[in-house]
This record gives C-alpha cells, structure tokens and sequence, in this order.
C-alpha cells in the first residue's frame, strides 16, 4: 500500500499572497485649480475650471503594494488597473515648483498611463520606482535626492 505525498508546509506557505498595502489613495492636487480658478475672470477661463473642477471630483489615484488604480470618466466609472510586472518604464516632469508632477506609466504592450497632478510627487515616484523591476528601473527617469 502506497502513501500519498503530502505538500511541505513551507510550500504551501509560499503560496499564499501578502495582504495589498495601501500606500495612498486620494484626488489628483488641489493646486491644479490655481490657475483655472483665477482666469475664471474671463469668460475663456470657464472651460479649465470646469475640467479641472471634474477631475477633482471625479478622478481617484490608489498606488498599492501590488498595483496602480486610476479611476476617471464621467461620475468616475471607468477604472485603470495595471500591475507592477506590466511597467517599462516611468517619465515625469514636475508641476507647481516641485511640490506635484505628472507621470507617464509605459507597458510593455505600448501603452500608456498618464497620471497628471500627482499629489505628494516625490515619495509616490520612488514607491513606484521600488515596485517595478530592475531593467524597467534603469529605463527610467532618475530623480534627484535633495537630502
């Protein structure tokens, strides 16, 4: 009589997914209502408002530990997820003197994610940066510790 292999506890332990860590979750930068809000004094100055104003409302950042979740659209209704694997490399360049910036997520598939006003830019770039692999690491856009 045979006895059936039974799997090592260390295996299975293995297996099992660490919990999804949130490391932030909220609204694109307030300070891209500046401008718009100020030129709302001329009837040409309506328009950004009011797209800045919706993007406000409507568009929602989630940068986790194991993914990238934008959610936009009319009401907020249409979601972008990507995982960390998929990324090729990252671009910025910066808004409001430093304090926000915009992101551009290249896939591997060619397509890109565009993140604009990105709140607490420094810190979310270099998550984002530790996430994604070595060579995606190396294609992309270094920035400058001011330490």
């Amino acid at each position: 009589m045979e006895t059936e292999a039974k799997p090592e506890v260390s295996t299975v332990a293995k297996t099992v997914l660490e919990p999804e860590v949130t490391f932030f979750e909220g609204p694109p930068s307030w300070t891209e209502l500046v401008i718009p809000t100020i030129s709302i004094l001329t009837v040409i100055g309506i328009i950004p408002f009011m797209a800045a104003a919706s993007r406000q409302a409507w568009v929602k950042y989630k940068i986790t530990s194991r993914r990238i979740s934008v959610q936009s659209g009319f009401g907020g209704k249409d979601v972008s997820e990507i995982i960390y694997s998929d990324i090729v490399n990252l671009k910025y360049v910066f808004r409001a003197g430093g304090g926000v910036g915009d992101l551009v997520i290249e896939l591997k598939d060619g397509s890109k994610l565009e993140m604009r006003h990105v709140p607490e830019f420094r810190s979310i770039y270099k998550y984002i940066l530790s996430k994604i692999s070595p060579d995606a690491q190396e294609d992309s856009f270094k920035m400058k510790d001011e330490d």
